[in-house]
């Protein structure tokens, strides 16, 4: 049934919207209780940490140090929150959005460029509000434990080009956007769906060779016995690969991370330089072995595919949406009945957004359960890779380790909010693998 002919008063959807957020809210916070209740039942130490593979890595500093970082996480989480959903409510029911698009019809008329800046408000004006949460998180609770390593002029710098980044391309993007909405009729959302799919892929080529490099510096990792072993590996596992370059993660966290980005021969094993100083060779190996355990289980293109349906999925429901009058009527906009929306196409594509964010942490579970799986079927690659599972293991131990990991969050929690499994998960897994090797 088209969405026009559905007869909901506007304050029914008001109050839909307003109980739906609130039971968002309300899953949140009843989460957040539960993996602070679960850290109480661990106050020390427990057992399954202990053994000798954990011996002069995890000890009762780390973890005491671990839980006071993940309970100062879980704080922090709790108040942005509360604050974006502040932010959120007072944009859709203060009356700033209907007199913002009035004031761009005044002055722009109903041309494209009314649409586009009505986007790049409800865009910028969150994100410049949430910018004291950044500081806080950056050079609060990051400085406090020991991980920030960003000095306020980097800090400047980076959002300076973020911005100009997110201006540059962002702009073009939404006037494209509104063009297709003006010109293709009902169709618009197809031509968006093809054009934001080759958008991604072009991206994807760009991004290693020229977007990164504006914030990072990549150098080919030097010389020696560990890119000698590390190219053997890949070579030994048939991946193909542009080089392996080391990037300057240290200048501003000492977290650490390694990942492959690109397509084709563009495609680059990065490791950050935290990693180098933290692991050693036989580490170093299985953390590639796994990486190359994406690509060989073909996860990044499982995951383009996904992410390419629900991208078709969510453009088709906005397009239904944009003609569906009380989406307007609920939140003070004036409607103008056409053929293609029920009012200002921009506004019903960001109401539509909105809205259906408040559905989209009922698809986490999901989500997580998939990327888990992958990174489960990586483990088990670099097992077998390495025909040893104590490298990966050890390896495991000390991200979780130098990053102090919360290690023992509840299960609802970490099924919610966690793509990764958690370190017990992962050690159990690649001990079940050594058995059945056995």
């Amino acid at each position: 049934m088209p969405l026009n002919l559905l007869r909901t008063e506007p304050a029914t959807l008001r109050l839909l919207f307003l109980a739906a957020y609130g039971l968002g809210l309300a899953l949140e916070w009843l989460l957040d209780a539960l993996n602070r209740r679960e850290a109480r039942r661990h106050p020390s130490l427990p057992a399954r940490f202990s053994g000798p593979m954990f011996a002069g890595r995890i000890d009762a500093e780390t973890y005491a140090r671990s839980r006071a970082y993940a309970a100062e996480r879980l704080a922090f989480e709790g108040a942005a929150r509360a604050w974006t959903a502040a932010l959120t409510l007072a944009m859709l029911f203060s009356g700033l959005l209907p007199w913002l698009d009035a004031l761009l019809f005044r002055r722009c008329g109903d041309g494209l460029t009314r649409g586009v800046l009505f986007l790049a408000f409800v865009i910028a004006m969150p994100a410049l509000l949430r910018l004291p949460l950044s500081v806080y998180a950056t050079f609060r609770i990051e400085g406090k434990y020991g991980f920030n390593t960003m000095t306020w002029g980097l800090f400047v710098r980076d959002l300076g080009r973020a911005w100009l980044l997110s201006v540059g391309l962002g702009l073009p993007l939404l006037y494209t956007l509104m063009g297709f909405m003006r010109y293709t009729a009902s169709a618009w959302w197809l031509w968006a769906f093809a054009f934001l799919i080759a958008f991604q892929a072009v991206g994807m080529i760009l991004y290693p060779i020229f977007f990164a490099p504006l914030f990072n510096r990549f150098q080919p990792l030097e010389e020696g016995d560990l890119k000698t072993s590390l190219l053997s590996l890949a070579q030994r596992l048939r991946f193909p690969t542009g080089g392996i370059y080391v990037m300057d993660g240290s200048r501003r966290s000492l977290h650490s991370n390694a990942y492959f980005t690109g397509f084709g021969r563009f495609r680059r094993i990065v490791l950050f330089d935290t990693l180098l100083r933290q692991m050693e060779g036989p580490e170093l190996l299985s953390v590639l072995a796994h990486e190359i355990g994406h690509y060989k289980r073909k996860h990044i293109y499982k995951q383009l595919a996904a992410s390419t349906l629900m991208l078709g999925a969510l453009l088709f429901l906005a397009s239904l949406a944009l003609r569906w009058l009380p989406l307007y009527q609920a939140f003070g906009f004036p409607t103008a009945l056409g053929p293609d929306t029920a009012g200002p196409p921009a506004v019903g594509l960001f109401l539509f957004l909105t809205l259906f964010s408040c559905l989209s942490p009922l698809f986490a579970p999901l989500q997580n359960f998939f990327s888990r799986k992958h990174e489960y079927e990586a483990d088990a690659f670099a097992l077998e890779a390495m025909q040893d599972g104590a490298p990966m293991q050890s390896a495991l131990i000390k991200l979780s380790e130098k990053n102090l990991s919360n290690l023992t969050p509840h299960p609802w929690y970490s099924a919610f909010h966690y793509s990764h499994p958690t370190l017990a998960e992962r050690l159990r897994a690649l001990e079940e693998g050594l058995r059945s090797k056995v």
